[in-house]
């Protein structure tokens, strides 16, 4: 582990990458390490909204800096906007850990003594107290994380995004099985699945879930086969199907701004698992048996 953070700083420094490459001038450069060094600076601002240690300057710089070391190691899709939502749960997990370390092992600054938790850790408004390496340890192990993570869905990202494309077909024919009344609603309506199936692809229901709830959901879908892709398939059908009454209500408008501002911000981890209970169980009955999944006549 020791190695593996030692490299990823040593890739950083290999790379130019440090606190002004976000800021003035580089901002203004032109080409295309320069382009994804601005996307990102933009994007990591709007990243988690409401969190308050996602607003905190060190935090934002270490997202920015895995970001664009991740880009510049893949170039065959470099960064995508979107990309940054998807670090955002390693990150906060290895900050915790960081955290509870150090109260563990430290305890205090000077003669303050250090009393975090992990509960009051998405509210801190800063992390002065976190020593640099604790803090790089965390920027470290969510970079690896974040990679072995995109390297299962990499072709969400290539040119044409041809893997998220095939699984917004996959839910479409999945749901026409499973609530045709739901399906028909939506071709009457006009309503295309890429119109809000494709943020549910590319940000991994991060921007549907509260981040408690998506460490529980990405809790499964760590220990599932293939979880992020295919059984992440089945899921956004089980959430679909779960407001299926009160969408077939609804016109075309009501429909595009209902499934933009799912109400989910009241779920409890138990309505997570719930959802989770129902996609286990089709994608034990639709994975294992293809032609389960032919369109109905």
């Amino acid at each position: 582990l020791k190695r593996t953070r030692a490299e990823y700083l040593d890739a950083l420094v290999r790379h130019n990458v440090d606190v002004a490459s976000f800021e003035g001038d580089r901002l203004e450069e032109v080409g295309d390490e320069a382009a994804t060094r601005k996307q990102i600076a933009l994007d990591t601002p709007r990243t988690a909204p409401g969190v308050r240690l996602f607003r905190v300057g060190r935090v934002e710089l270490a997202l920015k800096r895995l970001l664009y070391l991740w880009a510049m190691r893949h170039p065959a899709s470099g960064y995508v906007q979107g990309m940054n939502d998807l670090a955002t749960p390693f990150l906060y997990v290895f900050i915790v850990e960081q955290i509870l370390e150090f109260e563990e092992k430290e305890g205090a600054v000077g003669d303050k003594k250090i009393e975090i938790g992990k509960h009051r850790v998405l509210q801190l408004e800063s992390l002065d107290f976190l020593p640099q390496e604790r803090m790089d340890n965390a920027e470290a192990d969510t970079y690896y994380c974040f990679s072995a993570l995109l390297d299962d869905i990499q072709d969400h990202y290539t040119f044409s995004q041809p893997g998220l494309q095939r699984r917004v077909i996959q839910l479409q024919t999945l749901v026409q099985r499973l609530d045709p009344d739901l399906y028909e609603h939506f071709e009457h309506e006009k309503l295309q699945f890429l119109q809000f199936a494709f943020r549910w692809m590319n940000c991994l229901l991060m921007r549907e879930l509260s981040l408690g709830n998506i460490l529980r959901l990405w809790d499964t879908y760590l220990s599932e086969p293939q979880g992020f892709s295919t059984f992440h398939v089945y899921t956004c059908a089980a959430l679909l199907i779960t407001f299926s009454e009160d969408l077939q209500k609804e016109s075309f408008q009501e429909l595009v701004m209902f499934l933009q501002r799912l109400p989910t911000e009241k779920w409890s981890e138990n309505d997570v698992e719930l959802l989770l209970s129902q996609a286990y169980m089709w994608k034990n009955i639709f994975n294992y048996a293809p032609s389960n999944l032919k369109k109905p006549n």
